[in-house]
């Protein structure tokens, strides 16, 4: 004799309590009172709970690369602003001792700065494939001793030998009888064409 098949019992939820309701397969659809409120309710199976088609962890990861990249900008602009409050001081407070309107020309220095210390003619290079622009110079210690916190000073100057600016580079310490090659980074917006040394100053 066939075994008789089992009735299969499913779950819902009363619509207006919420409460649990367990019925047969067979009444899916039908109508009936909630035995917990009394009121009628259709017996429906619970629908399963979404999962969002995103995994959480995927958008909690996505948002801290947001931040991170947002704060890279923020630090990056900040920078940026820096160095353009440096070339704007730099331009409204010339170091120098020039008086408005001298032309002297980029190769008249005088070689004798003194302390024994001699300076070559300026020069202005470009780095090739950049922006980069550099005054170029020679300094000598012609002198027997060493000199310590060498800094000089140029004025940067346009094409008519105006002054448009000023740069400079520092040097720790000079042997006797030794040569520096500095480099002095040109941060002005105007184009410099030639510079000239202004003054050499050293740390007492």
């Amino acid at each position: 004799m066939p075994e008789m098949s089992r009735t299969k019992i499913l779950n819902g939820h009363c619509t207006h309590c919420g409460g649990l309701l367990e019925f047969p397969v067979e009444s899916t659809g039908l109508t009936t009172d909630c035995p917990l409120c009394g009121q009628q309710t259709e017996l429906l199976l619970d629908r399963p709970v979404e999962e969002p088609t995103i995994p959480r962890k995927t958008i909690v990861w996505t948002i801290i690369a947001v931040l991170i990249l947002g704060g890279g900008l923020a630090a990056a602009l900040v920078a940026l602003k820096g160095v353009q409050r440096l070339a704007l001081s730099q331009n409204k407070h010339p170091s120098a001792t020039t008086t408005p309107g001298e032309t002297n020309a980029p190769t008249t220095v005088d070689p004798a700065i003194g302390n024994g210390l001699q300076a070559s003619t300026v020069r202005i290079e470009k780095v090739p494939g950049g922006s980069l622009v550099y005054a170029v110079g020679t300094l000598t210690n012609a002198s027997p001793r060493q000199h310590f916190g060498i800094r000089v000073e140029l004025d940067l100057l346009d094409a008519n030998g105006q002054k448009i600016g000023t740069a400079s580079d520092y040097q720790g310490v000079m042997e006797p009888n030794s040569h520096w090659q500095f480099k002095a980074l040109v941060v002005d917006p105007k184009p410099t064409v030639s510079a000239r040394v202004a003054g050499i100053k050293e740390q007492p």
